[in-house]
Order: structure tokens, then C-alpha cells, then sequence
């Protein structure tokens, strides 16, 4: 998937990227850095990854976003 959004603050800090399972398990950890805190980054978690719900936490400085989404293989 294509991670793409804007931050509050315009600068080039980088954003912590982690994908988690419903129980927690962290099945991916990633940096994503920003240009004038916009990010454009292409996510790979591969097809070993089950069907189900999963969060995508994002953090950057003292910002935190937290999204679900649904994976069906």
C-alpha cells in the first residue's frame, strides 16, 4: 500500500511506521521520512501476512495518528 499524507508542521522529520495485529504482535517496523511534512512511501508487508484487521500507528514528534485497515489474502 502507499503510505501519502501531510503533517501539521512543514519540516523533514521522519515518521515511525509499525503495523500491529489485533493481539499486539508487530508485524512490521519501518521510517518513513517526510519533504516539508508531506510523505509519499510505498509499504511492502508481503503475502505471508494473514487475513484480518490490522492498526497502522504512525508517529512523529508528539504527533500520533492511528488508522485500521483490513487485509484479505
Amino acid at each position: 500500500f502507499t503510505l501519502k499524507g501531510n503533517w501539521a508542521v512543514s519540516d523533514n522529520a521522519d515518521v515511525d511506521v509499525q503495523v500491529t495485529d489485533m493481539l499486539g504482535q508487530v508485524v512490521y517496523r519501518g521510517t518513513v521520512g517526510t519533504q516539508q511534512g508531506e510523505m509519499n512511501e510505498h509499504i511492502t508487508l508481503g503475502n505471508t501476512l494473514a487475513s484480518g484487521v490490522y492498526l497502522l500507528n504512525l508517529h512523529r514528534g508528539m504527533e500520533n495518528k492511528v488508522f485500521h485497515f483490513v487485509v484479505e489474502q
